[in-house]
C-alpha cells in the first residue's frame, strides 16, 4: 500500500453482504457466570442470589480431640464487590431467607417460591459508604447452628430491599473470588474459624450443573427482549448476535483489504440505564459448517484483534463494527468449509443486564445490516 503501482487505487463499496443474521442465546448455563447480581430496579430488574453451602461439618479437632460442635459463634458471609458497578446512593438492606428445597434445581419458579416472609432468617442494612470490595454479612449463629447439628444443608437466598434503585455485583466461584461462609465453634480464639466455600450436591445427574449452582443468580423481574426485527447484545438472560457473510470472490480472493465495517442500526432501548456503556466485542465464527445451530456455532469464537465498540443502550442511529481482520481468515477457509460469521457479544456477559439492539435482516430495507470495504489491487509481500 506504500506502493501505488502496485496497489493501485483504493475502491470502496457497501454492500449488502449479510446472508444471515439471528440472535441466540449464550450457553454458559446457569451458574456459569462470572458475576452475582443482586439487585432492585422496580419494575425493570429484581436479581437474587442463591448460595449453597450443601456440606457442613459436625465436629471439631482440638490436638487429638474430635469434638461435637455445639456452639457456632461470628457466622458471616464473606463477599467480594465489584465497587465499580455499584449503582444507588442511599441505605440498602439485604435480606437472607432460607431457601433449602427438594425442587427442581434449574426451575426460576421454584426458587423464588421460597423466599418468603416464612423462611426469613435475618437482614442487615448498609449505608452506602459501608460498600468497600468487601462486604461481610452476618447470618444467625442459631441458624447455622441448627443446620449442621441436623446434618442439614445451609441454603442461603439474598434478596435487596431498597427505598431507590439499587445494584451490587459481587464475584462468583467462576469469577476467581468465591463467597465464603465463615464462622466460629469455640470461645477459645486459638481455635481457627471454619471457612467454606459454596457447594451443591444437587442435580445428582449432572456433576457439572452441581458444581455451577454452588452460586448463581435468580431473576424475579429482569428487562424483556428485543422484537423480532432485531438483534439482541448483552442483557438477561445473555443474548449474542450472529451474521454470516457472503462477499464477493473478486474482493475476498483478489484484492488488499484496507478497512472493512459493519455498518448496522442501532434501535434504542431505554428501559434499564440507557446513558450507560456496553462494550461490544466482535467475535470470529470458527465452527465448521457441520455445525448447524447458530447457537452452537455462536459459542466457537475467537476475538477480533481490533477496538471495542462502546454503545450505550439508549442512543440510536448507525453504529460501527470494524471487521478487516476476519477478512484474513475467510480467505484461507472456504465459505463451504467454515461459514464467514461474526458474533457479536457484550464484554460483560453475565454480570451486566444491559442490552443494545440492532435492526436485523428482518427490518425495512433502509436499516438492515450492511458491509462497508475499503480495498485495492492485490498487494504482493516482500519489497517493490
Amino acid at each position: 500500500m506504500l506502493c501505488p503501482p502496485l496497489g493501485g487505487q483504493v475502491q470502496n463499496v457497501t454492500i449488502e453482504a449479510v446472508s444471515f443474521d439471528t440472535t441466540v442465546n449464550a450457553l454458559s448455563g446457569l451458574g456459569a457466570e462470572p458475576g452475582l447480581l443482586l439487585a432492585t430496579r422496580g419494575d425493570s430488574l429484581d436479581a437474587r442470589i442463591v448460595l449453597r453451602f450443601d456440606s457442613l461439618p459436625d465436629t471439631y479437632r482440638v490436638g487429638v480431640d474430635t469434638l461435637d460442635i455445639t456452639l457456632v459463634d461470628s457466622a458471616i458471609i464473606r463477599l467480594r464487590l465489584d465497587t465499580l458497578t455499584r449503582k444507588g446512593f442511599n441505605p440498602v438492606t439485604i435480606e437472607a431467607y432460607d431457601v433449602d428445597s427438594d425442587a427442581n434445581d434449574t426451575s426460576t419458579a421454584a426458587i423464588l417460591a421460597l423466599f418468603t416472609p416464612e423462611r426469613l432468617i435475618g437482614s442487615q442494612t448498609f449505608a452506602p459508604s459501608e460498600f468497600k470490595d468487601t462486604v461481610n454479612y452476618a447470618i444467625p449463629n442459631a441458624h447455622v447452628l441448627s443446620k449442621l447439628q441436623n446434618g442439614q444443608r445451609l441454603r442461603i437466598g439474598l434478596r435487596a430491599v431498597s427505598i431507590t434503585s439499587a445494584q451490587l455485583l459481587f464475584s462468583s466461584e467462576e469469577g476467581g473470588a468465591s463467597p465464603l461462609l465463615r464462622f466460629r465453634v469455640s470461645a477459645d480464639t486459638t481455635i481457627q474459624p471454619f471457612t467454606l466455600v459454596p457447594f451443591s450436591k444437587t442435580p445428582t445427574d449432572d456433576p457439572i450443573a452441581a458444581i455451577n449452582l454452588g452460586d448463581y443468580t435468580v431473576f424475579a423481574v429482569r428487562p424483556p427482549e428485543g422484537g423480532p426485527t432485531e438483534l439482541d447484545v448483552g442483557g438477561i438472560p445473555v443474548r449474542r448476535a450472529y451474521f454470516r457473510f457472503d462477499i464477493p470472490a473478486s474482493i475476498l480472493d483478489s484484492s488488499t483489504i484496507i478497512r472493512a465495517t459493519l455498518l448496522l442500526n442501532q434501535v434504542p432501548n431505554p428501559l434499564l440505564d440507557p446513558t450507560d456503556t456496553v462494550f461490544v466485542l466482535p467475535h470470529i465464527a470458527l465452527a465448521g459448517a457441520a455445525v448447524t445451530d447458530p447457537a452452537k456455532a455462536a459459542q466457537i469464537t475467537t476475538l477480533l484483534g481490533i477496538d471495542t465498540a462502546h454503545v450505550r443502550p439508549g442512543d440510536a442511529g448507525l453504529t460501527l463494527i470494524e471487521v478487516a481482520p476476519a477478512f484474513q481468515f475467510w480467505r484461507t477457509f472456504k465459505a463451504t468449509e467454515t461459514p464467514h460469521a461474526i458474533v457479536l457479544r457484550s464484554r460483560n456477559e453475565g454480570t451486566s443486564a444491559l442490552q443494545v439492539r440492532f435492526s436485523s435482516l428482518e427490518a425495512a430495507p433502509a436499516l438492515r445490516p450492511r458491509l462497508r470495504i475499503s480495498y485495492t489491487n492485490e498487494v504482493p509481500l516482500g519489497l517493490p
